[in-house]
C-alpha cells in the first residue's frame, strides 16, 4: 500500500500558529513538524501575504530566533510587536484579538507556511488557550 500513518496525529491536533499584537506562537504540533530546531528563521512574502518558518541552517545575512529552548507549557512564543503592527497595517486584520491559523507543512523544504489572509483557516484564539495573553 505504501502509506506512512502517524498514529498520534488525531490526539496531537493541528499545527497551530497564533498571531497576536504581541507576536507569534507555535503549538507543540507545529514545533514537532519543524523537528524542534534550536533556532528558526521567519520569512514573509508580502505579495502573497504568507509567513514561512523554517529551521535555521546557518544561512548568512539573516536573523535567527531562539526556538527549542523557549518551550513553555507546550508553546513557543516569539515577540515581534513591530512586525505584527506592520502585518496589521498591510492586511487590515486586527491582531489585538489573537488569530489562530492552521499551518501547512512543506515537507520537501521543511517550512511551516501560514496564509495570513486565508480567513477560512483563522480562529479567534480563546483566552484560556491563548499563548500570547
Amino acid at each position: 500500500m505504501g502509506y506512512n500513518f502517524n498514529w498520534s496525529a488525531v490526539s496531537g491536533g493541528a499545527p497551530y500558529v497564533t498571531l497576536s499584537s504581541l507576536g507569534i506562537a507555535f503549538n507543540s504540533v507545529s514545533i514537532a513538524k519543524l523537528d524542534n530546531p534550536e533556532k528558526i528563521l521567519i520569512g514573509f512574502d508580502e505579495a502573497e501575504c504568507v509567513l514561512g518558518v523554517k529551521p535555521y541552517e546557518y544561512e548568512s545575512g539573516v536573523k535567527p530566533y531562539e526556538f527549542s529552548e523557549r518551550v513553555k507549557n507546550g508553546w513557543i512564543r516569539i515577540g515581534c510587536r513591530d512586525f505584527i503592527k506592520y502585518l496589521q497595517s498591510i492586511t487590515g486584520i486586527d491582531f489585538s484579538v489573537s488569530k489562530r491559523y492552521v499551518a501547512k507543512h512543506d515537507t520537501n523544504e521543511n517550512i511551516l507556511i501560514v496564509f495570513v489572509r486565508d480567513v477560512s483557516e483563522v480562529e479567534n484564539a480563546e483566552t484560556d488557550e491563548n499563548p500570547l495573553g
